[in-house]
């Protein structure tokens, strides 16, 4: 685990988005054991920071301990009443996910979709592809920049898809997908993407003009340009940004807004951090 990520917070940190959370944030121990209601969300715990000793039950059940590091995950089912007790100060990732979005991803994603899907009660248990995904979600939680939506849906898909595979009730098996997009979709959602750059785009949008399922459109347009959709979009505005800080009669604020940036400032973070220059510095340099 990254040492960075054990470094305390001084305050939650928070990311909604069409019925999915991600909240970050430092818990101390309870004088005593602490009951909370069920609620109508999949709840994924992830322990970031400090050693601690766990004690968890389910609706009046049978009570579960173990030690509890960093790295690991808890699980809590929706509609399931949890009953804690923690001995230490901990981090922790707490990731909501709607059951309707897994049965989303089951039909959209699978042969022979399931009629119920049960997401298995875990406790205290290492899963190194979901710890890295929880990292993803704690970056772009940490970034200081306001989130990028289509990158947090293709982690959502993802995490439902990773879930799907291991700890749901369930088995299930990708369906048989041809290789890559047609060319002639590719065209319509890359002309979709140039025409839109002063929106926020979204990956439901661009399965739209593929006429597929997120999940398909994801791992095919992915087949297609070698990278996921945010990577590509992104990719296609900073080279958009290139050609109009090329332009004097823009001013840089003037190119950050038709980019769809939030404001100069969220347009001069990204320009950095993908060209390792400032817009100014860049126009600078032409």
């Amino acid at each position: 685990m990254s040492s960075s990520l054990k470094q305390p917070i001084d305050k939650p940190i928070e990311l909604i988005w069409n019925g999915f959370r991600a909240c970050q944030d430092v818990s101390p121990p309870p004088p005593d054991r602490v009951a909370y209601p069920g609620i109508p969300k999949h709840c994924l715990i992830f322990h970031i920071a400090n050693a601690d000793h766990l004690e968890r039950r389910l609706n009046d059940g049978k009570w579960l301990r173990s030690p509890s590091y960093p790295g690991g995950f808890t699980f809590v089912p929706a509609q399931q009443a949890p009953e804690w007790l923690w001995d230490e100060e901990v981090e922790l990732l707490e990731l909501y996910l709607p059951p309707s979005h897994l049965e989303q991803v089951a039909i959209e994603s699978f042969e022979q979709p399931p009629q119920q899907i049960e997401l298995i009660d875990r406790f205290a248990i290492r899963d190194p592809f979901l710890e890295q995904l929880a990292l993803a979600f704690m970056t772009e939680l940490n970034s200081g920049t306001p989130f990028n939506k289509l990158y947090v849906e293709s982690l959502q898909n993802v995490l439902a898809v990773h879930l799907l595979r291991q700890h749901c009730a369930i088995t299930v098996r990708d369906s048989n997908t041809p290789e890559g997009l047609p060319q002639v979709k590719l065209r319509q959602v890359i002309d979709y993407i140039k025409s839109h750059f002063e929106q926020e785009i979204k990956l439901a949008e661009l399965a739209k003009v593929a006429n597929m399922s997120p999940h398909h459109f994801g791992k095919r347009f992915k087949q297609s340009t070698g990278m996921p959709p945010h990577q590509y979009v992104m990719k296609c505005r900073i080279e958009q940004a290139r050609k109009l800080l090329s332009n004097p009669q823009f001013s840089i604020a003037e190119v950050g807004q038709q980019l769809g940036f939030y404001d100069q400032s969220h347009f001069t973070h990204t320009f950095r951090k993908h060209t390792t220059l400032t817009p100014q510095q860049y126009r600078d340099r032409l």
